[in-house]
């Protein structure tokens, strides 16, 4: 059978939607006005029909792009992820998986993939290393942002799927007239992380229209464990017991040394090589205690290897982004624009050699002492440090024409391809064919031959492939007391093509050290969508939006949404909205296949029945064999907004939001930590009679049968309820212009379940997730002087959490200790020196704030205290406009 080419059905999509929109014209051309000059009316994010207020029933905060520079933020994602409502922290470039080069914004704490982008209104094409539905910010160039709004509200009605906790809209420039050229280079105090950047923008302009070029370099150096004392390796006998254990005295040491398993009791057990290799091969530490890793004192020691003594935990990165974009007026009513944009980005991290399990250890083998085969973990130390190199390739194309018909009909069409290449390539991976081969033909391990043949370079390629096509047509038809009713109708189609391969031996399990399984497949789906704004009064307006997608693979879904806002004067703004959401499952969730993981869990059951303290349980890692689920189903949510806006004082707004959003059929997986805690409340039997796929079985020695094996599936909820609070106010003097902005979000409610399918609970104040979250910042100028002051600060939150069953049988989460507020401050100053170009110096984190510890003197590796982890860094920039 014949199958429609893209490009065909956007010809008739488009042709279809000219006749509707001309013909539609005709009966409404009495809604433009013929007397008195028009109000200018602009395009809001969260809404399609324009508007003459930017604040309206949902709340919206706009950062410039002079505000991204006095603040000292230098990319998009640095200015999002400093958000307020991004409570919870978000991704960054982060050494030690595929997702090392991207950045991500997660509004709420409700997960990235539920925070819809946009770029000029349009949805942004999701990364393929994060599944291709969630969008990677560093592939944005940020000089050629004009501003970045950020809807504080759901608004699936609008835009679809992923629209649940909020939609960032990143508005590019245009209209743009002159040359700029900047550079910037920024240096820790600590060793690593340095920065540069050099940007050049430049456009012309016409009675007809305008053209704009952008070219955006970034580049941030890597940080190694080694380059910080508290994530370097370190042994320390903490409690003073004359036992060194494994997790409980050392950092950045693993039992993936040379490390056997008995063939009777399956205890560990240091090789009998352990001491001659940490005598002789820098990073083995020698025999040390399993410690509480696996479940107590007394399981049996490992031969140890420090591994952060070689590896990264902060990525290099480089990106190079160009866009140019036009618009132009080819009729009178008619304008068409086109934009292109193209961006590579480059991240390198560095490993400890492969870590790796050796099953069939033969007899006879300098690390097996019995007179069978065993097993063990081991450290592949001869192959070398991995590396990987992540390379990402994104290109972005969209062409569109808008216009006016009968002076009534504001109607627009366009077209969006988007493909992303991405790349990872691994270096010095262990070989297990390479390794049987030395094997069976007697090679010796040490060898240059022995090693060379067990080496291997693993190779990934993530692809997703986006096309879209939009129409729709804005007008005015019938009057209320408070104006004319306008109407907003519009259909769009979106097709993905999704596909994430390895090489394979990574697919085979025939790699130590990686593992991964391909997936590919496609997508498409259709949408119509309809908006409409009632002036009932001139003090009342009420909005409200249906809009319904249809999708290939996962059925179709409608979802409304409501709106008011009331102004009973001028300077005082009511408003609220309710509205309903959903999000479609990601590809890579539907389309993965089965993949192995060496996941982190603590098994809080095995510490309370060996008398450990549930608050000093440490995590380890478990063999963890993860299913695909193909019968995923789209999550649905609500979104309430209450707020208030005066600005009935000169100079001075405030703003003050109540929101509460809920999120059910939640697709998550169910995890090795979920199972632990299921396993601790009792219950597991249950849990594995709902899920058959799921495999928890343990040994009499305390550890598993084989690998735990999980699955992700719907079912499990999440929910946020809060306060936004923004103040902003200039004061004019004889001695310079002040400006003021103040703004908080509060959480009063973080639902979340304890584990997947359990009792819901209040997180508030746990670890990792602060009640509040506030920005403040002070700005003066005076001539050509100008001065910024922002103070970020985090909520002080519990240190640690542990479960607690409870007399009903219910498990409940308790939090204990104390992590105190968490407050940086950056401070930008600049001189404008006119003609000779602007010169800006400045401090993030002025006072060298440092990072947190937990109650063991463990480093806090989470993204809201990240800044501690790079100190202070100066920057300086220069910067010229011609």
């Amino acid at each position: 059978m014949h199958k429609n080419s893209l490009l065909a059905k956007s010809v008739r999509f488009a042709l279809i939607s000219g006749v509707t929109a001309a013909t539609l014209s005709v009966p409404f051309a009495f809604a433009a006005e013929e007397e008195g000059a028009k109000v200018e009316r602009i395009e809001v994010t969260g809404s399609r029909i324009k508007r003459t207020d930017i604040e309206g029933a949902s709340p919206i905060e706009t950062i410039t792009f002079d505000d991204m520079k006095s603040a000292g933020r230098l990319s998009v994602a640095d200015a999002l992820q400093s958000l307020t409502g991004n409570s919870f922290g978000s991704t960054l470039p982060a050494s030690g998986s595929g997702a090392q080069s991207q950045s991500t914004i997660n509004l709420l704490g409700i997960g990235a993939g539920r925070t819809l982008v946009l770029l000029d209104g349009k949805r942004l094409a999701g990364s393929p290393s994060l599944g291709g539905s969630t969008a990677n910010l560093s592939s944005i160039p940020a000089a050629a942002v004009e501003r970045i709004e950020i809807l504080k509200d759901g608004a699936s009605a609008v835009y679809g799927s992923d629209a649940i906790a909020g939609v960032i809209n990143i508005i590019l420039k245009k209209d743009f007239e002159g040359v700029t050229f900047d550079i910037n280079f920024g240096r820790p105090d600590a060793e690593g992380g340095d920065t540069k950047s050099m940007s050049f923008a430049t456009g012309v302009t016409s009675d007809k229209g305008s053209m704009t070029f952008v070219y955006d370099y970034q580049e941030q150096g890597l940080i190694s464990d080694a380059m910080r004392d508290y994530t370097s390796a370190s042994i320390v006998d903490r409690n003073g017991d004359g036992i060194i254990s494994l997790g409980d005295d050392t950092v950045g040491v693993s039992k993936y040394g040379a490390t056997i398993i008995n063939p009777v009791t399956g205890v560990k057990e240091a090789s009998p090589m352990c001491d001659e290799l940490a005598a002789t091969v820098p990073g083995f530490v020698g025999v040390i205690d399993q410690g509480t890793a696996e479940g107590g004192i007394g399981l049996g020691q490992v031969c140890g290897y420090a591994y952060a003594n070689v590896s990264t935990n902060s990525a290099s990165t480089k990106r190079d982004s160009v866009m140019t974009s036009m618009d132009y007026e080819i009729l009178d009513d008619v304008e068409m624009y086109a934009r292109a944009m193209f961006s590579k980005n480059e991240s390198y991290g560095q490993y400890a050699p492969a870590a790796a399990n050796w099953t069939g250890i033969p007899v006879g083998n300098e690390h097996n002492p019995y007179d069978v085969p065993i097993k063990g973990n081991f450290r592949w130390y001869g192959i070398g440090p991995r590396g990987t190199l992540i390379e990402d390739y994104q290109q972005d194309y969209i062409v569109g024409f808008k216009g006016v018909l009968a002076d009534s009909v504001e109607w627009e069409m366009s077209y969006h391809h988007a493909k992303l290449d991405y790349h990872d390539t691994g270096r010095d991976y262990l070989s297990y064919g390479g390794l049987a081969y030395n094997l069976s033909n007697d090679i010796s391990l040490g060898t240059d031959a022995g090693q060379a043949n067990m080496s291997l370079t693993t190779y990934r390629k993530n692809q997703n492939v986006f096309d879209h096509i939009f129409a729709g047509a804005g007008f005015e038809l019938g009057e209320l007391p408070g104006g004319m009713i306008s109407h907003y109708v519009g259909a769009e189609r979106y097709e993905t093509e999704y596909s994430s391969k390895f090489d394979a031996q990574s697919e085979a399990g025939l790699v130590g050290g990686s593992a991964g399984n391909s997936a590919e497949g496609s997508r498409s789906n259709d949408a119509y969508f309809y908006e409409i704004s009632l002036p009932v009064t001139e003090q009342v307006l009420l909005s409200a939006a249906y809009r319904y997608d249809r999708y290939s693979d996962v059925g179709s879904k409608g979802v409304p949404s409501f709106k008011a806002e009331y102004r009973p004067m001028d300077d005082l703004l009511l408003r609220a909205s309710y509205s309903k959401g959903f999000r479609a499952p990601s590809l890579d969730e539907l389309l993965g296949q089965d993949s192995f993981s060496a996941t982190y869990g603590t098994d809080y059951a095995q510490c309370r029945d060996n008398g450990i303290p549930l608050n000093l349980c440490p995590e380890t890692q478990y063999d963890n064999t993860i299913k695909s689920n193909n019968k995923l189903k789209p999550e649905t949510s609500t979104y309430m907004n209450l707020g208030v806006v005066y600005s009935g004082v000169e100079n001075l707004t405030l703003k003050l939001d109540y929101f509460d959003v809920e999120v059910k059929d939640v697709v998550a997986e169910i995890t090795v930590q979920d199972l632990f805690y299921a396993d601790f409340a009792g219950i597991t039997d249950q849990l594995l009679a709902k899920y058959p796929d799921l495999v928890f079985e343990r040994d009499p020695a305390g550890g598993f049968v084989g690998n735990i094996v999980t699955k992700s599936d719907n079912g499990a909820v999440t929910g946020r309820t809060g306060l936004d609070f923004e103040l902003t106010y200039k004061m004019d003097t004889g001695f310079g212009d002040f400006s003021l902005r103040s703004q908080t979000t509060y959480l009063l409610e973080v639902l979340d379940d304890i584990y997947f399918g359990g009792p819901s609970q209040d997180f508030k104040g746990f670890d990792g997730q602060p009640k509040w979250r506030s920005q403040f910042e002070l700005g003066y100028d005076i001539a050509d002087f100008s001065v910024t002051w922002v103070v970020d600060g985090t909520a002080s939150t519990a240190m640690v959490h542990a479960p607690q069953v409870n007399a009903d049988g219910s498990v409940t989460q308790i939090a204990s200790g104390h992590r105190p507020t968490y407050i940086t401050h950056n401070v930008t100053a600049a001189y404008d020196f006119g003609s000779y170009g602007r010169v800006t110096v400045g401090a993030r984190n002025l006072f060298d704030k440092g990072v947190l510890f937990d109650d063991v003197g463990n480093w806090i590796n989470d993204t809201l205290y990240i800044r501690g982890h790079y100190g202070r860094e100066v920057f300086a920039g220069y910067g010229i406009k011609f």
